[in-house]
């Protein structure tokens, strides 16, 4: 396998984690503690290094950068787009703006959507270890 295959592979081991942590659901075979562990670091890797377009907004505020990015809440190479999305959730509290900007198109939608069904499994993982 050549180096360049392997730094593809390496930059979706989130999503990897994130089809693990699905089939311990399905199989019961990793225990819920194990489950939140996958899960949580998948819901990580989904909002901070999912391979998708940056999003942010450029200068005027009319139209949004199409470099590519890394995760659903950080942008790409440029400073200024680096946290433009995370400061937005943070201070802005529109839901309409924050639902703009976590679903503005499929591959960011569909990263935006495995972030909340891994933060929902590791929950219901983290609630199982402790309840029994």
């Amino acid at each position: 396998m050549t180096k360049k295959k392997k730094n593809q592979l390496w930059a979706h081991w989130g999503l990897f984690v994130f089809i693990v942590a699905i089939a311990g659901w399905l199989t019961s075979d990793i225990g819920p503690a194990g489950i939140a562990a996958l899960s949580g670091l998948s819901f990580l890797w989904f909002l901070f290094q999912a391979p998708v377009p940056c999003g942010a907004l450029n200068r005027g505020d009319v139209e949004q950068c199409r470099n590519n990015g890394r995760g659903v809440l950080r942008g790409c190479r440029i400073k200024q787009h680096q946290w433009q999305k995370l400061k937005a959730i943070v201070i802005r509290r529109r839901w309409r703006q924050i639902s703009a900007e976590l679903f503005p198109n499929a591959t960011t939608s569909l990263a935006s959507v495995g972030a909340v069904i891994a933060l929902v499994s590791s929950l219901i993982g983290i609630v199982k270890t402790f309840i029994g």
